[in-house]
């Protein structure tokens, strides 16, 4: 499905000045976006993002710790959901 002409345009603006912002070096921006792609669970964009890291001087242990920087932030949530759930219902 694609998106009407004016609205793909509108992201691609956005998309492009959120990848290429003057704020954060390269390497910083593709480790955000590597680790925003493994929180929402978009596969090609962590396809994408992994295939650039070599590119921006990522490592290995680097990602690992993106990857498991982004499970404790999700395991965390789903130990809040539990406590807010079990708060509801008392």
């Amino acid at each position: 499905m694609a998106l009407p002409e004016a609205q793909q345009k509108a992201f691609d603006q956005f998309y492009s000045s959120a990848r290429n912002n003057t704020v954060l070096d390269e390497k910083t921006t593709v480790m955000i976006h590597l680790a925003s792609a493994m929180a929402v669970a978009c596969h090609p964009c962590m396809q994408y993002y992994l295939s650039q890291v070599d590119k921006v001087g990522i490592t290995e242990e680097e990602v690992g710790v993106i990857q498991a920087i982004v499970m404790a932030v999700s395991a965390g949530r789903v130990m809040m959901q539990g406590g807010d759930a079990k708060s509801c219902g008392e």
